[in-house]
């Protein structure tokens, strides 16, 4: 019985050290959410966490920004998420705003874009730094090709339609100079 002590002893001293290593080792769905994470910066987006939405409960979901062409002058900081039930008091189906909506020229753009993504897509936010989607990345290479292709389709569009046009000087009766331009 003796004999067998060191070598037990040996055995749980390598356990206490492999053990933690092996807890530190990431899982296969954290390499596959690395992956896509990965593949949406080469495509040249933004990967962010954010809360979800509070009727989805506690946690988080990556949003994948695409950057807008020109941001100057873009009314943004609206945000669509998702709802637990459907009502007809939200925007579409249970989709509704999250404090402020986006310029009405955009909610048709806005429709079109909810009905491209994928099932387990929680928001759309507007900032400054671009226009992204939230997904809780259940959906796999096929949930970001949905996103990528939404966002490359119509990202510009929506853009375009957030646009603020520039108020024109009343002396010039509409015409002429833009307010704050200086020759």
């Amino acid at each position: 019985m003796s004999g067998w002590l060191p070598l037990l002893i040996i055995i749980f001293a390598v356990a206490l050290v492999v053990g933690p290593v092996m807890w530190m080792k990431p899982s296969d769905r954290d390499r596959r959410l690395a992956a896509l994470r990965q593949r949406a910066t080469a495509a040249g987006m933004t990967v962010k966490m954010r809360p979800l939405p509070p009727a989805l409960g506690e946690g988080t979901a990556a949003v994948y920004f695409n950057r807008w062409e020109d941001p100057r002058r873009l009314d943004v900081g609206w945000n669509i998420e998702l709802q637990r039930m459907s009502h007809d008091l939200h925007f579409s189906d249970r989709w509704d705003w999250a404090g402020k909506a986006a310029p009405e020229a955009a909610w048709p753009l806005v429709r079109e874009l909810l009905g491209r993504l994928p099932e387990d897509a929680c928001g759309i936010h507007s900032t400054q730094g671009g226009l992204g989607i939230q997904w809780q990345e259940r959906s796999g290479d096929k949930g970001f090709e949905a996103v990528e292709q939404a966002l490359a389709h119509l990202r510009p569009e929506i853009e375009e339609a957030i646009r603020q046009r520039p108020r024109r000087t009343e002396e010039n009766g509409g015409e002429g100079e833009e307010k704050g331009d200086e020759k």
